[in-house]
């Protein structure tokens, strides 16, 4: 049984319990919906028992039906599907398999305007919409940066406490998410500023290839640790690295709250980074994998444990 957007009927929670109690499982309830449901399930009447939660992403470059574990991961890299139509058409389905980019444009402007002006008025009271669409046409600007919400406070004339309000708004409802430090044992590491992302990778200008660059490797990471942690393999974390020095490594994945492997984005630098090579010896060695747009390159350092590969065979060894 499939039940789609339940959440909208007020009484859904008391109907799926009385269903779940009375019937059972069956072959299996799956209810879908959007961040709401997300949401709303984390209120009013306890569900505890009667339901596993799954977090679903945009589509990624090894999108397949196979569940991979963790310790499978590199191991076989087949792309299902195209990494280059993904960063020019976006992972949402509709505009992906539709394949044409001015739809894709239409589509994501549209998604923005259905967050502003529905999404958001059901989840909260925001008198100032013109602002929260200021702060909107901003974060595709901060991608891959540190997030300053002075600086954000600054650009849209409202108080410190209303801008971080509203971005964790934007979080609840999946329209972006936030990267923080690491600094557990790390000397001189930075413990502030958080770097933002977005889901919806169109939002980010083709001319800031960079940005969106980093941004689909930052989609395809955090879809990789939901998708682990909802499958209980473990806990599992996307950070970033700074230190005093300004040196940086844009990813670090935690595993059980360890430091697993480093990832960093780049154009065409194909030299391993000084700044991967300080921090993986600070890790005591750890992999890491240094990300470069060219393609079939693909170049190990065994002595390093560095691995400076082409961006879509990187992302095809992922879930």
């Amino acid at each position: 049984m499939v039940l789609d957007e339940i959440h909208k009927d007020r009484r859904w929670k008391g109907r799926l319990k009385g269903l779940f109690d009375k019937h059972g499982a069956g072959d299996g309830i799956v209810v879908t919906g959007s961040a709401r449901l997300d949401l709303y399930r984390k209120g009013g009447d306890s569900m505890m028992g009667r339901f596993l939660p799954y977090r679903l992403h945009p589509l990624s470059v090894a999108e397949t039906d196979k569940s991979i574990s963790p310790d499978e991961i590199f191991k076989t890299q087949i792309p299902a599907q195209p990494f280059d139509e993904l960063l020019t058409l976006g992972g949402f389905p509709e505009p992906f398999f539709l394949g044409r980019h001015n739809h894709a444009k239409c589509w994501s402007r549209l998604r923005l305007e259905r967050l502003l002006y529905e999404d958001v008025r059901d989840l909260k009271s925001i008198g100032d919409i013109a602002g929260l669409q200021t702060l909107a046409d901003l974060l595709p600007t901060k991608v891959g940066g540190l997030l300053s919400m002075n600086s954000l406070r600054e650009d849209v004339g409202v108080a410190y406490a209303t801008i971080r309000s509203w971005v964790q708004v934007f979080e609840a409802l999946y329209h972006c998410f936030l990267v923080r430090p690491y600094s557990r044992k790390m000397a001189r590491a930075l413990t502030a500023m958080p770097k933002l992302y977005l889901f919806d990778t169109l939002a980010i200008p083709m001319e800031s290839m960079g940005a969106r660059l980093e941004n689909l490797v930052a989609l395809h990471l955090l879809k990789a640790c939901h998708f682990w942690t909802d499958l209980a393999y473990g806990e599992f974390d996307l950070r970033y690295l700074r230190d005093k020095e300004q040196r940086e490594v844009d990813f670090l994945m935690l595993k059980d709250g360890k430091p697993w492997f480093l990832v960093e984005c780049k154009s065409g630098d194909t030299e391993p980074s000084t700044s991967v090579q300080h921090f993986q010896s600070a890790l005591s060695g750890i992999d890491a994998y240094q990300l470069v747009n060219v393609p079939g390159y693909d170049r190990h350092y065994p002595g390093k444990r560095i691995r400076v590969l082409e961006y879509g065979k990187f992302l095809a060894g992922l879930v």
